[in-house]
């Protein structure tokens, strides 16, 4: 009986009684997105009073439950805490996603949604403020107050690439957007809101020129300091290219690498200073003629933990002076 009570509740079977208005007319009648409640007033009246945070346990482990301001209840889905083939629903818990032939068999129970059956059968909703009365909005439980939220998921604007929205105290907080920082120097940071998520297409040229010899001014300088000593500002290196190798100067030790290849060359050095080994690396790639982009590192092979010494990197470009 479980799993005929399932389909009843996902709306896949008919079970006893008259038959709803919205299956009227057979599956294909509602051509027209429509939600089982859509004649219901947008504001069906407050949920149980609650005092705290406890007072909302639906008892569902894939929902946010909340007592936001006004003392009403929220219950978020959470689809990531179900199964990938399924999905949560409010008052029910995680059950697999309803099949569809028309968007009249998507009834998800929320008045303020549109209920639509997409391409591939499955159904979806959409959340409808216009549906709800005035100064409140749409959210994954029904209408509430404006600006209010029970959950994380309440909050999300749809939009990748300005963050993740947050819940806090029950008022929306905007989110931090994406770094999309590869430090890779041949490739574009670039967030891409039609996929959702951060690419990093080949620049043009990049690697293409011919590492040259000759001063660099860097821009930023680098520099640095520890208990250990300190280096810089170093704000020019002097690169000599031989048929072998590559040789900068300008750090505080030499630096020195293998053949530049495609535009691209990488030198390291190292000394011993204030009880601790440095090690600097710079590479580069020549994306013009007389300038380059890359990035330098500062590293201690061995050091006392009290000099306060740690690791550095940093992005930095070279012009041909």
């Amino acid at each position: 009986m479980r799993g005929m009570a399932l389909l009843c509740g996902l709306g896949l079977v008919h079970c006893g009684g008259e038959t709803p208005d919205r299956f009227v007319g057979g599956a294909d009648s509602g051509a027209v997105a429509t939600d089982a409640r859509a004649d219901a007033p947008a504001d069906v009246g407050p949920a149980p009073a609650c005092a705290r945070q406890t007072d909302c346990d639906d008892g569902l482990a894939c929902t946010d439950d909340a007592c936001v301001i006004g003392g009403r209840c929220e219950h978020a889905p959470v689809q990531s805490r179900c199964p990938a083939d399924q999905r949560c629903f409010p008052g029910q818990g995680c059950a697999a996603m309803r099949a569809c032939t028309s968007s009249a068999g998507c009834d998800d129970g929320v008045p303020c949604t549109q209920d639509l059956c997409v391409a591939g059968g499955t159904c979806q909703s959409v959340r409808d403020d216009s549906r709800c009365g005035p100064g409140m909005a749409c959210l994954a439980t029904g209408c509430a107050a404006m600006g209010r939220c029970g959950a994380d998921g309440d909050c999300d604007d749809r939009v990748f690439c300005n963050g993740v929205e947050r819940c806090a105290g029950g008022a929306c907080a905007a989110g931090t957007a994406p770094d999309c920082g590869d430090g890779d120097p041949c490739t574009g940071d670039i967030c891409t809101e039609s996929t959702g998520r951060c690419e990093h297409p080949p620049i043009a040229m990049c690697g293409g020129g011919a590492v040259t010899s000759g001063a660099y001014a860097l821009a930023p300088a680098i520099r640095y300091s520890c208990g250990a000593g300190t280096i810089g500002p170093v704000s020019q290196v002097t690169l000599a290219v031989a048929a072998g190798s590559v040789t900068v100067t300008g750090f505080p030790a030499a630096l020195s690498g293998p053949a530049p290849s495609g535009g691209m060359f990488t030198a390291t050095g190292s000394e011993s200073r204030g009880g601790c080994q440095w090690r600097y690396t710079l590479s580069g790639s020549f994306t013009a003629e007389g300038r380059f982009t890359g990035s330098y590192n500062l590293a201690f092979d061995s050091c006392a933990v009290t000099n306060g010494c740690f690791a550095q990197f940093g992005e930095v470009s070279g012009t041909r002076r």
